[in-house]
């Protein structure tokens, strides 16, 4: 059975398409859901599962006006509960004590959520709270890369960044010549060998509601998935269990690992927000109960629900097979995994995919940027206070 209440739903990251299956998953139960988006073209644009949708200021550039915006909606719209699903989440967790008391922002403190995103901050927790943790070195400026201990194979990552964007391997030789932005230093870190596997799940005041493990498989340079199965793995639900307790945190919160063979488990980031977990539930997991329900029982989407990202399997997913039996297993999945966009009860976020790709695809020129760059430009959030906005205009004509 689900939680009965029906409630008001507030979206924002309306353009992620892990948002999409949560406005399913919501509006299945019966809730009426709203979207915030700074664009008026995203998925979540075209499906039946929205009730409203709301142009709201860019988080990155506009955060006052961003968050005036959302305090006005909840308040017109009496809003229960918003849910961030992205980037947005930093800028709006400043702004939590503005929203009316019958509205409950879903997340923790900013200071909690910095501290997670942050790479840097991040691994010194695991280190405080004894958990393992990749050796890694803060770097801030290119005469410390050249001098750090650390040798080849390591990577280099940015403190703030996402999606495995930015991230330099390097296997041999000296150290590259790079720019450092003081205000987003690198992180080196060690290169560790073994199985990745990502984790999602719900968490209230230190209290998991939901949980989902799932390997890297078919993936993006080796990182970003593009693919999703549920698994058991019992010693990641214990760490994921351990750490939020700890922390006491509130929100949606998804952890990257490597397992390495004889060593044990590492965590190699943190992303505190939604991610393409959300995909491996269905309307039977009843995962609304998870956000609404603070006493839910801890529940898990069925072992072996898949889905993929029909289209990123297409450009991309084939490139991670290096031979031919990984070519087999990739077009295996291909032809027999369901699409996350795919549903015949909501057909139209589907169909229109070819005019947002159209979309995309002139914004990355105009912004001369790849497309996952462009794709949560103005959503990104690298550690800026408030009132530390680039002077780069929004468009807020799309």
């Amino acid at each position: 059975m689900g939680f009965t209440i029906t409630t008001i739903i507030l979206l924002t990251g309306a353009r992620s398409l892990f948002t999409l299956d949560l406005a399913r998953r919501f509006h299945e139960e019966g809730h009426t859901v709203y979207a915030a988006e700074t664009s008026h073209f995203h998925v979540c644009r075209f499906s039946n599962a929205i009730s409203k949708h709301f142009i709201i200021p860019s988080p990155r550039f506009q955060s006052e006006r961003f968050l005036n915006a959302l305090v006005k909606i909840a308040e017109d719209e009496h809003v229960d509960m918003l849910i961030p699903s992205f980037e947005e989440i930093f800028c709006l967790s400043r702004g939590i004590h503005r929203f009316p008391k019958s509205c409950k922002v879903f997340c923790s403190s900013y200071s909690t959520l910095d501290n997670l995103h942050n790479k840097w901050y991040f691994n010194q927790k695991l280190e405080q709270m004894g958990f393992l943790a990749p050796k890694s070195i803060l770097i801030n400026s290119q005469e410390e890369l050249d001098t750090m201990p650390l040798k080849p194979p390591y990577i280099l990552k940015p403190c703030y960044s996402r999606a495995a964007q930015r991230i330099l391997k390097i296997a041999s030789g000296p150290p590259p010549k790079l720019h450092i932005d003081p205000r987003n230093p690198l992180v080196a870190q060690e290169w560790l060998h073994g199985k990745k596997y990502c984790s999602y799940s719900i968490s209230h005041q230190g209290k998991l509601t939901s949980h989902v493990t799932y390997p890297v498989d078919c993936s993006l340079d080796g990182n970003a998935c593009l693919n999703f199965e549920a698994i058991s793995h019992d010693p990641i639900l214990l760490w994921v269990k351990d750490f939020v307790q700890k922390e006491m945190f509130t929100g949606q919160i998804a952890f990257d690992f490597i397992e390495v063979e004889g060593k044990g488990l590492y965590s190699i980031e943190c992303n505190p927000r939604g991610t393409s977990g959300i995909h491996l539930y269905k309307k039977n997991d009843h995962l609304p109960d998870a956000f609404l329900n603070p006493d839910q029982e801890l529940m898990f989407p069925k072992n072996g629900s898949a889905k993929q990202i029909l289209w990123g399997m297409t450009l991309y997913g084939w490139r991670s097979a290096q031979t031919a039996k990984e070519f087999f297993h990739y077009l295996k999945k291909f032809l027999s995994v369901p699409d996350v966009i795919f549903s015949f009860k909501d057909l139209k976020p589907f169909l229109f995919q070819p005019i947002l790709f159209c979309i995309y695809t002139f914004k990355s020129l105009k912004l001369k940027a790849r497309l996952p760059t462009m794709f949560t430009f103005d959503i990104d959030w690298n550690g800026q206070a408030l009132t530390d906005l680039d002077q780069i205009p929004c468009d807020e004509s799309t």
